[in-house]
């Protein structure tokens, strides 16, 4: 058996405070994550090779509904695959997890940032601003789904946009960002024009432009990102005074023994 990460032991002890919990009321811990008051489970039958299997999904009271298990359609149908699946859920979708997986990558990406900045700058492209780590709520039914899938919003040039990617969602929600590391070679990312490409993530070149590696920005999304672009810019302001100070206080001291030499 393949050894737990510290993440996992971590999502298996935070799940733990929940394990006296009903079906009902995990459900309902997992349905606050996303912003709805109740979910219900909701079993669909598969087609094609899956043929003979059911889908096992959380239904919200706004009909939204977020996967969590696929099984044959018999078990399916059962309550221990129900209580099997809401509490893998759980392990990943509960306050503690969530937020502690969107600080730990934050803090990562911060650093990220400076990185393909550099790049960008080599490549005549613009910088872009680390906002906010988000969790997809809502179904984008336009865009295949992505119901829990984590996502960050970066200012470019003025825009705000969303950028989304599997192997980031994937770093974000198993714990990992630190151990991702940028492409050894710079490339466009896959179905986008290298004419169309604005900035560069983890070394690949994206464009701010476009729909693909994005979601819709709803209006809650917008509003947490231009809050925390403003105390990025707050900050990068008051990184700069204090360059500026150090920088003059430096000049000062040089400046101190020539002038009390003229003194005496």
């Amino acid at each position: 058996m393949k050894e737990l990460t510290n993440w996992q032991k971590k999502e298996i002890e935070i799940a733990a405070q929940y394990a006296k919990m009903s079906l009902q009321e995990k459900m309902d811990v997992i349905a606050h994550v996303f912003n709805y008051e109740t979910g219900k489970i909701k079993t669909t039958p598969c087609r094609g090779k899956w043929r003979g299997t059911s889908d096992i999904s959380i239904r919200f009271d706004n009909d939204a509904s977020l996967y969590i298990g696929n099984y044959a359609t018999r078990k399916a149908k059962t309550q221990k695959a129900w209580s099997e699946s809401v509490d893998i859920a759980l392990r990943r979708f509960n306050p503690e997890i969530v937020q502690a997986a969107k600080e730990s990558a934050a803090a990562v990406l911060l650093k990220q940032e400076i990185i393909d900045n550099a790049i960008a700058a080599q490549r005549a492209l613009k910088p872009y601003t680390f906002l906010n780590v988000e969790l997809n709520d809502r179904e984008e039914k336009m865009n295949g789904g992505y119901m829990g899938w984590y996502y960050v919003t970066l200012a470019v040039g003025g825009k705000i946009v969303t950028h989304l990617e599997g192997g980031l969602f994937y770093g974000i929600a198993e714990g990992r960002m630190s151990e991702i590391v940028p492409q050894k070679q710079y490339f466009t990312a896959g179905g986008l024009n290298e004419n169309s490409v604005d900035y560069v993530f983890y070394n690949v070149g994206f464009s701010s432009a476009s729909d693909s590696y994005s979601l819709t920005l709803r209006d809650d999304v917008l509003e947490r990102a231009e809050k925390r672009l403003a105390e990025r810019e707050k900050e990068c302001a008051g990184i700069e005074a204090y360059a500026l100070r150090r920088k003059a206080q430096q000049v000062q001291k040089k400046q101190r023994p020539a002038i009390q030499h003229e003194e005496r």
